[in-house]
């Protein structure tokens, strides 16, 4: 199966689909509260992202640093700080006074200091600690590049992996405090990029997926092997286990998700939401609150009932997608820098 690219950006049409595909997981696991769908989800969607940011890293893996700084600044950096000033009028105006920023009674100055160390909180629930990770992972990676001997940068990368993978495993389970700019996670997140960027490198995706049947097979190999390391890790009472079974997890269901997107057709929905995945990440809980909110109020929904239900939860994260459509479009029309854009991208 050759590259296709869309017509009209010259974008590789698998990639978008993944993004499209992620962006939406991601969304609907901020939905609900599911157990199994929840471990399945994010045991993949945020490596999947920077997979795909390795795939595409190769003319940033060449630019100087000053311009790669500048590019970076202006894709990740600025978004960031933007859409952080829109979450925290949200928060400030509604989300302090409701649920559990309420409860927690943040202050101004609690917030403000969380959003300059580009973290998340329970009190300010923000996704937008992805753009400062992926700037930090981005920035170690061109550093690593320029080692010569590749074994050292192999060896830096395993080392980082081993401690990334138990810090990410555990971060949610134990509360463990984050990083400024989330150099904990970015220690782990640094693998799953250097991994796309081999994998681009060597064309593996396009000669190892390279027809529907061949897909399918790989797809059902990885499930297979998600669901019996998946009932291993919830049986097993070893640390070194548990993390191990982790791993192979995230791996496993990251090489069946992108097969499962190498065998989509180019369709031109996914790849409007592949291409604006920042304003949906950045956005999409903002959204989610209001839906849950209106449910509540207006219509006596409980929240519990939404968190328990599959097809609620994946009916409203289509509408939360759709309602940033038009938000979508004026930031692009009059704003593309928020979303990391430049006007000429847009014409």
């Amino acid at each position: 199966m050759e590259l296709r690219e869309s017509r009209i950006t010259k974008r590789i049409a698998w990639i978008d689909i993944c993004k499209a595909l992620a962006i939406s997981l991601v969304a609907l696991g901020h939905m609900q509260s599911i157990y199994l769908v929840n471990e399945t989800i994010f045991a993949f969607a945020m490596p999947a992202f920077f997979f795909l940011s390795g795939y595409t890293f190769e003319r940033s893996a060449n630019a100087p640093f000053l311009e790669l700084l500048r590019k970076k600044f202006h894709s990740l950096v600025i978004p960031y700080f933007g859409f952080s000033a829109i979450l925290f009028a949200f928060w400030f105006l509604v989300r302090r006074n409701f649920g559990l920023s309420y409860e927690t009674h943040a202050t101004v100055t609690d917030v403000l200091m969380q959003i300059l160390c580009g973290t998340n909180s329970t009190f300010f629930v923000t996704p937008l600690w992805f753009l400062t990770c992926l700037f930090v992972v981005e920035i170690l990676f061109w550093c690593l590049l320029r080692i010569r001997k590749k074994f050292l940068r192999v060896t830096i990368i395993a080392l980082l992996f081993i401690p990334g993978l138990i810090y990410w495993t555990y971060m949610d389970m134990l509360q463990l405090p984050h990083v400024f700019w989330n150099f904990d996670q970015a220690s782990f997140f640094l693998s799953c990029l250097a991994i796309g960027f081999v994998a681009s490198k060597r064309n593996l995706v396009e000669k190892l997926l390279c027809s529907l049947k061949r897909n399918l097979f790989v797809v059902l190999v990885s499930v297979i092997v998600f669901a019996l390391v998946f009932a291993v890790r919830e049986k097993t009472t070893s640390p070194l286990l548990f993390v191990s079974m982790q791993a192979m997890m995230t791996f496993s269901s990251l090489l069946a998700f992108v097969a499962i997107c190498k065998s989509i057709r180019e369709r031109a929905v996914l790849n409007f939401i592949g291409q604006n995945t920042i304003t949906i990440l950045a956005l999409h809980i903002m959204v989610q609150s209001i839906l849950r909110g209106v449910l509540f109020k207006v219509f006596h929904v409980a929240p519990e009932w939404i968190e328990t239900s599959l097809i609620v939860s994946v009916v409203l994260t289509l509408v939360t997608i759709a309602a940033l459509v038009p938000v979508i479009l004026l930031i692009n029309r009059f704003t593309p820098w928020l979303a990391g854009k430049r006007l000429s991208a847009l014409k």
